[in-house]
Protein backbone atom coordinates (compact mmCIF):
# COMPACT_ATOMS: atom_id res chain seq x y z
CA UNK A 1 0.00 0.00 0.00
CA UNK A 2 1.77 3.51 -0.88
CA UNK A 3 1.65 6.52 1.40
CA UNK A 4 -0.80 9.05 0.85
CA UNK A 5 0.66 11.39 -1.54
CA UNK A 6 0.66 15.10 -1.96
CA UNK A 7 -1.91 16.58 -4.34
CA UNK A 8 -0.89 16.85 -7.95
CA UNK A 9 -2.21 18.43 -10.91
CA UNK A 10 -4.91 16.17 -12.71
CA UNK A 11 -4.12 14.23 -15.71
CA UNK A 12 -4.89 15.04 -19.01
CA UNK A 13 -7.43 13.38 -21.52
CA UNK A 14 -10.61 12.75 -19.54
CA UNK A 15 -13.60 11.29 -21.05
CA UNK A 16 -16.30 13.40 -21.67
CA UNK A 17 -18.66 13.25 -18.39
CA UNK A 18 -22.03 11.60 -19.02
CA UNK A 19 -20.46 9.16 -21.96
CA UNK A 20 -19.12 6.02 -19.92
CA UNK A 21 -16.42 4.07 -22.16
CA UNK A 22 -18.02 0.52 -21.06
CA UNK A 23 -20.90 -1.19 -20.81
CA UNK A 24 -22.56 -0.56 -17.06
CA UNK A 25 -23.88 -3.35 -15.52
CA UNK A 26 -22.84 -3.87 -11.95
CA UNK A 27 -23.56 -6.89 -10.13
CA UNK A 28 -21.48 -7.50 -7.00
CA UNK A 29 -22.40 -11.19 -6.88
CA UNK A 30 -20.10 -11.21 -10.04
CA UNK A 31 -17.47 -10.33 -7.42
CA UNK A 32 -18.42 -12.22 -4.71
CA UNK A 33 -18.66 -15.07 -6.92
CA UNK A 34 -15.06 -14.84 -7.47
CA UNK A 35 -14.16 -13.93 -3.92
CA UNK A 36 -15.78 -16.54 -2.71
CA UNK A 37 -13.99 -19.21 -5.15
CA UNK A 38 -18.01 -20.30 -6.04
CA UNK A 39 -16.75 -21.41 -9.56
CA UNK A 40 -16.63 -18.94 -12.81
CA UNK A 41 -19.04 -16.48 -13.12
CA UNK A 42 -20.15 -14.03 -16.49
CA UNK A 43 -17.04 -12.16 -16.86
CA UNK A 44 -13.79 -11.36 -14.96
CA UNK A 45 -14.40 -8.64 -12.78
CA UNK A 46 -11.98 -5.77 -12.44
CA UNK A 47 -10.56 -4.62 -8.86
CA UNK A 48 -8.58 -1.58 -7.01
CA UNK A 49 -8.32 -1.13 -3.56
CA UNK A 50 -7.49 2.62 -4.18
CA UNK A 51 -7.75 4.86 -7.18
CA UNK A 52 -5.79 8.23 -6.83
CA UNK A 53 -7.90 11.47 -6.93
CA UNK A 54 -6.34 12.92 -10.05
CA UNK A 55 -6.97 9.64 -12.05
CA UNK A 56 -10.78 9.57 -10.50
CA UNK A 57 -11.20 13.19 -11.86
CA UNK A 58 -9.63 12.88 -14.85
CA UNK A 59 -11.65 9.77 -15.87
CA UNK A 60 -14.94 11.63 -15.07
CA UNK A 61 -14.02 14.99 -16.27
CA UNK A 62 -14.75 17.13 -13.42
CA UNK A 63 -14.05 17.28 -9.74
CA UNK A 64 -14.84 14.31 -7.31
CA UNK A 65 -15.57 16.85 -3.84
CA UNK A 66 -18.28 14.31 -2.31
CA UNK A 67 -18.91 10.78 -1.76
CA UNK A 68 -21.70 10.97 -4.83
CA UNK A 69 -19.32 11.57 -7.02
CA UNK A 70 -16.61 8.56 -5.71
CA UNK A 71 -19.75 6.38 -6.59
CA UNK A 72 -20.04 7.67 -10.01
CA UNK A 73 -16.42 6.91 -10.23
CA UNK A 74 -16.29 3.48 -9.65
CA UNK A 75 -19.59 2.97 -11.42
CA UNK A 76 -18.46 4.41 -14.57
CA UNK A 77 -15.11 2.93 -14.70
CA UNK A 78 -16.78 -0.68 -14.35
CA UNK A 79 -16.44 -2.05 -10.83
CA UNK A 80 -19.41 -4.40 -8.96
CA UNK A 81 -18.69 -1.93 -5.57
CA UNK A 82 -16.81 1.14 -4.22
CA UNK A 83 -14.14 0.91 -1.45
CA UNK A 84 -14.36 3.15 1.31
CA UNK A 85 -13.35 3.21 4.74
CA UNK A 86 -14.82 5.23 8.01
CA UNK A 87 -12.70 8.47 8.68
CA UNK A 88 -9.91 8.44 11.48
CA UNK A 89 -6.24 8.97 11.54
CA UNK A 90 -3.28 7.82 13.86
CA UNK A 91 -0.51 10.95 13.70
CA UNK A 92 2.64 8.50 12.44
CA UNK A 93 6.24 9.28 11.77
CA UNK A 94 7.18 10.77 8.22
CA UNK A 95 4.18 12.93 8.26
CA UNK A 96 4.64 15.77 6.20
CA UNK A 97 8.50 14.57 5.73
CA UNK A 98 8.76 14.14 1.84
CA UNK A 99 11.45 14.08 -0.65
CA UNK A 100 10.25 15.70 -3.98
CA UNK A 101 13.50 15.43 -6.01
CA UNK A 102 12.99 12.07 -7.68
CA UNK A 103 11.86 11.83 -10.87
CA UNK A 104 9.62 8.12 -11.61
CA UNK A 105 7.72 8.50 -14.72
CA UNK A 106 8.60 11.03 -17.57
CA UNK A 107 7.80 14.56 -15.65
CA UNK A 108 5.53 13.53 -12.98
CA UNK A 109 7.27 13.36 -10.02
CA UNK A 110 6.51 10.52 -6.89
CA UNK A 111 7.58 11.11 -3.12
CA UNK A 112 9.73 9.07 -0.62
CA UNK A 113 8.93 8.48 3.01
CA UNK A 114 11.74 10.57 5.31
CA UNK A 115 12.74 10.03 9.24
CA UNK A 116 12.14 6.37 9.60
CA UNK A 117 14.98 6.70 12.52
CA UNK A 118 12.63 9.02 14.50
CA UNK A 119 9.93 8.13 16.76
CA UNK A 120 6.75 9.93 18.42
CA UNK A 121 6.79 6.63 20.52
CA UNK A 122 9.89 5.00 21.99
CA UNK A 123 9.35 4.83 26.12
CA UNK A 124 6.35 4.79 28.14
CA UNK A 125 6.15 8.61 28.61
CA UNK A 126 5.75 9.46 24.56
CA UNK A 127 2.99 6.06 24.72
CA UNK A 128 1.19 7.69 27.10
CA UNK A 129 1.06 11.16 26.10
CA UNK A 130 0.74 10.33 22.28
CA UNK A 131 -2.57 11.41 20.66
CA UNK A 132 -4.63 8.00 20.66
CA UNK A 133 -8.03 7.90 18.31
CA UNK A 134 -10.77 7.60 20.14
CA UNK A 135 -13.87 5.47 19.41
CA UNK A 136 -16.20 7.68 20.12
CA UNK A 137 -14.79 10.24 17.48
CA UNK A 138 -14.77 8.17 14.92
CA UNK A 139 -16.85 9.50 12.04
CA UNK A 140 -18.86 6.42 9.89
CA UNK A 141 -21.03 9.03 8.46
CA UNK A 142 -19.51 8.93 4.67
CA UNK A 143 -20.45 5.00 4.39
CA UNK A 144 -24.35 5.60 5.53
CA UNK A 145 -23.90 8.47 2.71
CA UNK A 146 -22.20 6.55 -0.09
CA UNK A 147 -25.26 3.15 1.06
CA UNK A 148 -27.52 5.72 -0.02
CA UNK A 149 -25.79 7.04 -3.21
CA UNK A 150 -25.32 3.70 -4.60
CA UNK A 151 -25.85 2.47 -8.22
CA UNK A 152 -27.98 -0.59 -7.80
CA UNK A 153 -26.08 -3.93 -8.53
CA UNK A 154 -23.61 -2.03 -6.12
CA UNK A 155 -22.44 -2.72 -2.86
CA UNK A 156 -19.88 -1.58 -0.26
CA UNK A 157 -16.36 -2.94 0.18
CA UNK A 158 -14.82 -1.55 3.81
CA UNK A 159 -12.18 -2.54 6.25
CA UNK A 160 -9.76 -1.10 7.99
CA UNK A 161 -5.52 -2.22 8.32
CA UNK A 162 -2.42 -1.08 9.10
CA UNK A 163 -2.04 -2.24 12.62
CA UNK A 164 1.41 -3.60 11.66
CA UNK A 165 2.25 -0.58 9.71
CA UNK A 166 1.07 2.07 11.90
CA UNK A 167 2.99 0.44 14.76
CA UNK A 168 6.37 0.50 13.27
CA UNK A 169 5.42 3.98 11.74
CA UNK A 170 4.37 5.17 15.07
CA UNK A 171 7.88 4.35 16.63
CA UNK A 172 9.42 4.86 13.66
CA UNK A 173 10.72 1.11 11.69
CA UNK A 174 14.66 1.46 12.90
CA UNK A 175 13.66 2.31 16.53
CA UNK A 176 11.03 -0.20 16.22
CA UNK A 177 12.93 -3.00 15.30
CA UNK A 178 15.42 -2.46 18.32
CA UNK A 179 12.33 -2.27 20.52
CA UNK A 180 11.49 -6.02 19.58
CA UNK A 181 14.60 -7.18 21.43
CA UNK A 182 14.97 -4.12 24.23
CA UNK A 183 11.57 -2.97 24.62
CA UNK A 184 9.21 -5.88 23.78
CA UNK A 185 6.72 -5.04 26.21
CA UNK A 186 6.47 -1.77 24.46
CA UNK A 187 5.82 -3.35 21.43
CA UNK A 188 3.08 -5.70 22.44
CA UNK A 189 0.98 -2.61 24.23
CA UNK A 190 1.20 -0.74 21.02
CA UNK A 191 0.08 -3.59 18.59
CA UNK A 192 -2.39 -3.94 21.61
CA UNK A 193 -3.81 -0.63 21.39
CA UNK A 194 -4.17 -0.52 17.59
CA UNK A 195 -4.98 -3.36 17.50
CA UNK A 196 -7.96 -3.03 19.38
CA UNK A 197 -8.77 0.07 17.95
CA UNK A 198 -9.01 -1.65 14.32
CA UNK A 199 -10.81 -4.29 15.77
CA UNK A 200 -13.52 -2.24 17.58
CA UNK A 201 -13.75 0.03 13.58
CA UNK A 202 -13.90 -3.48 11.60
CA UNK A 203 -16.76 -4.87 14.39
CA UNK A 204 -19.16 -1.50 14.07
CA UNK A 205 -18.89 -1.64 10.04
CA UNK A 206 -19.60 -5.51 9.13
CA UNK A 207 -22.97 -5.13 10.06
CA UNK A 208 -23.06 -1.53 8.19
CA UNK A 209 -26.09 -0.96 5.18
CA UNK A 210 -24.53 -2.20 2.15
CA UNK A 211 -21.19 -4.07 3.32
CA UNK A 212 -20.69 -6.61 1.43
CA UNK A 213 -16.85 -7.21 2.26
CA UNK A 214 -14.34 -6.53 3.67
CA UNK A 215 -10.40 -5.62 3.04
CA UNK A 216 -7.89 -5.25 5.75
CA UNK A 217 -4.49 -3.51 4.35
CA UNK A 218 -1.06 -4.18 5.55
CA UNK A 219 2.25 -3.73 3.70
CA UNK A 220 3.89 -7.29 5.71
CA UNK A 221 6.85 -7.90 3.31
CA UNK A 222 9.41 -6.76 0.46
CA UNK A 223 10.06 -8.23 -2.62
CA UNK A 224 12.75 -10.72 -0.53
CA UNK A 225 10.13 -11.65 1.97
CA UNK A 226 8.37 -10.21 5.17
CA UNK A 227 9.49 -6.91 6.51
CA UNK A 228 10.15 -8.67 10.42
CA UNK A 229 10.83 -12.19 11.64
CA UNK A 230 7.47 -14.50 10.96
CA UNK A 231 7.43 -14.96 14.60
CA UNK A 232 6.58 -11.42 14.84
CA UNK A 233 3.95 -11.45 12.73
CA UNK A 234 2.50 -14.43 13.98
CA UNK A 235 2.20 -13.15 17.72
CA UNK A 236 1.26 -9.64 17.39
CA UNK A 237 -0.77 -9.41 14.05
CA UNK A 238 -2.18 -12.40 12.89
CA UNK A 239 -4.52 -13.15 16.21
CA UNK A 240 -5.99 -9.95 14.93
CA UNK A 241 -6.45 -11.23 11.68
CA UNK A 242 -7.35 -14.21 12.98
CA UNK A 243 -10.97 -12.31 14.76
CA UNK A 244 -11.53 -10.53 11.65
CA UNK A 245 -12.06 -13.89 9.66
CA UNK A 246 -13.74 -15.11 12.36
CA UNK A 247 -16.42 -12.43 12.52
CA UNK A 248 -16.43 -12.03 8.40
CA UNK A 249 -17.20 -16.18 8.40
CA UNK A 250 -19.94 -15.47 11.08
CA UNK A 251 -21.17 -12.76 8.47
CA UNK A 252 -20.77 -14.79 5.11
CA UNK A 253 -18.50 -11.59 4.43
CA UNK A 254 -15.47 -12.09 2.44
CA UNK A 255 -12.09 -11.44 3.89
CA UNK A 256 -10.13 -9.69 1.59
CA UNK A 257 -6.09 -8.77 1.99
CA UNK A 258 -3.33 -6.24 0.61
CA UNK A 259 -0.15 -6.60 1.39
CA UNK A 260 2.74 -5.59 -1.29
CA UNK A 261 5.76 -8.16 -1.12
CA UNK A 262 6.96 -11.33 -0.98
CA UNK A 263 4.12 -13.07 1.61
CA UNK A 264 5.53 -17.71 0.83
CA UNK A 265 6.98 -17.76 4.40
CA UNK A 266 3.43 -16.87 6.27
CA UNK A 267 1.03 -17.74 3.41
CA UNK A 268 -0.79 -20.47 5.45
CA UNK A 269 -0.73 -18.39 8.28
CA UNK A 270 -3.07 -16.00 6.44
CA UNK A 271 -5.12 -18.83 5.19
CA UNK A 272 -5.36 -20.05 8.39
CA UNK A 273 -6.80 -16.80 9.75
CA UNK A 274 -9.62 -17.12 7.45
CA UNK A 275 -8.74 -15.29 4.51
CA UNK A 276 -10.54 -15.54 1.39
CA UNK A 277 -8.49 -13.22 -1.10
CA UNK A 278 -5.01 -12.03 -1.38
CA UNK A 279 -4.16 -8.27 -3.44
CA UNK A 280 -2.39 -7.27 -5.43
CA UNK A 281 -0.25 -10.69 -5.71
CA UNK A 282 3.01 -8.29 -6.84
CA UNK A 283 4.89 -9.90 -10.15
CA UNK A 284 8.17 -8.90 -8.79
CA UNK A 285 7.51 -10.58 -5.76
CA UNK A 286 5.75 -13.42 -5.92
CA UNK A 287 4.39 -16.26 -9.19
CA UNK A 288 0.94 -15.63 -9.72
CA UNK A 289 0.96 -19.07 -11.70
CA UNK A 290 2.78 -20.70 -9.06
CA UNK A 291 0.01 -19.61 -6.13
CA UNK A 292 -3.00 -20.02 -8.29
CA UNK A 293 -1.39 -24.39 -9.06
CA UNK A 294 -0.95 -24.45 -5.19
CA UNK A 295 -3.63 -22.66 -3.30
CA UNK A 296 -6.39 -21.76 -6.38
CA UNK A 297 -8.10 -23.91 -4.33
CA UNK A 298 -8.06 -22.17 -1.44
CA UNK A 299 -7.04 -18.26 -2.47
CA UNK A 300 -8.82 -16.02 -4.78
CA UNK A 301 -6.26 -13.93 -6.47
CA UNK A 302 -6.66 -10.03 -7.15
CA UNK A 303 -4.76 -7.68 -9.43
CA UNK A 304 -1.07 -8.49 -10.81
CA UNK A 305 -0.72 -6.24 -13.40
CA UNK A 306 2.39 -4.53 -13.28
CA UNK A 307 2.05 -0.93 -12.19
CA UNK A 308 5.55 0.19 -13.08
CA UNK A 309 7.07 -0.94 -15.93
CA UNK A 310 3.13 -1.69 -17.71
CA UNK A 311 0.75 0.53 -16.38
CA UNK A 312 3.04 3.76 -15.60
CA UNK A 313 5.61 3.30 -18.57
CA UNK A 314 3.92 1.25 -20.82
CA UNK A 315 1.50 1.43 -23.65
CA UNK A 316 -2.18 0.61 -23.87
CA UNK A 317 -0.88 -2.75 -26.39
CA UNK A 318 1.28 -3.38 -23.47
CA UNK A 319 -1.82 -3.44 -21.01
CA UNK A 320 -3.66 -5.17 -23.25
CA UNK A 321 -1.33 -7.87 -23.62
CA UNK A 322 -0.51 -8.10 -19.87
CA UNK A 323 -4.49 -8.19 -18.87
CA UNK A 324 -4.34 -11.07 -21.51
CA UNK A 325 -1.73 -13.21 -19.91
CA UNK A 326 -3.02 -12.69 -16.39
CA UNK A 327 -6.65 -13.72 -17.61
CA UNK A 328 -5.12 -16.91 -19.40
CA UNK A 329 -3.46 -17.73 -16.75
CA UNK A 330 -5.18 -17.16 -13.83
CA UNK A 331 -8.74 -16.51 -14.67
CA UNK A 332 -10.33 -20.30 -15.81
CA UNK A 333 -11.97 -21.96 -13.43
CA UNK A 334 -12.75 -18.46 -11.45
CA UNK A 335 -11.22 -17.10 -8.23
CA UNK A 336 -9.13 -13.97 -10.03
CA UNK A 337 -10.04 -10.54 -10.90
CA UNK A 338 -7.77 -8.00 -12.67
CA UNK A 339 -6.36 -5.30 -11.06
CA UNK A 340 -3.04 -3.61 -10.94
CA UNK A 341 -0.05 -4.22 -8.86
CA UNK A 342 -0.63 -1.88 -5.99
CA UNK A 343 -2.94 0.50 -6.27
CA UNK A 344 -3.78 2.94 -9.20
CA UNK A 345 -1.80 6.05 -8.42
CA UNK A 346 -1.61 9.75 -9.56
CA UNK A 347 1.64 8.98 -12.18
CA UNK A 348 -0.63 5.64 -13.73
CA UNK A 349 -1.48 7.16 -17.30
CA UNK A 350 -4.50 7.60 -17.50
CA UNK A 351 -5.23 5.99 -20.70
CA UNK A 352 -3.83 2.81 -19.07
CA UNK A 353 -5.92 2.87 -16.56
CA UNK A 354 -8.54 2.62 -19.72
CA UNK A 355 -7.10 0.06 -21.21
CA UNK A 356 -7.01 -1.94 -18.59
CA UNK A 357 -10.43 -2.32 -17.90
CA UNK A 358 -11.32 -2.42 -21.77
CA UNK A 359 -9.33 -5.21 -21.81
CA UNK A 360 -11.04 -6.65 -19.04
CA UNK A 361 -14.21 -6.67 -20.83
CA UNK A 362 -13.17 -7.86 -23.79
CA UNK A 363 -11.24 -10.91 -23.06
CA UNK A 364 -12.63 -11.66 -19.86
CA UNK A 365 -15.72 -13.36 -20.62
CA UNK A 366 -16.35 -16.82 -19.49
CA UNK A 367 -15.55 -18.98 -21.31
CA UNK A 368 -12.00 -18.12 -21.36
CA UNK A 369 -10.45 -18.28 -24.87
CA UNK A 370 -7.25 -16.22 -24.88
Amino acid sequence: MRPDQPPRPAPQGACPAGEPEIPLEPDFRRLRRVLMLEGEPDRVPNVELHVDWQIKQAFLGRPVKTVEDDVDFWHRAGYDYIYLRANYEYRMVGDGLRDEDHIYAGDMQVTRWSGEETSLVSNWAEYEAYPWPQLETIDYSNLAACARALVPGMKIISGVGGIFTRVWRIMGFEPFCYALVDQPDLVAELFRRVGETQLAVFRRIVDMDEIAGMWYGDDLAYHSGTMVSPRVLRRFLFPYLEEMGAICRQRDLPFILHSDGNLWQVLPDLMACGLNALHPVEPKAMDARELKARYGHRLCLLGNVEIGETLTLGTPADVEAEVRRRIRDLAPGGGYAVGSSNTVAHYVKLENFRAMIRATRQFGRYPIAV
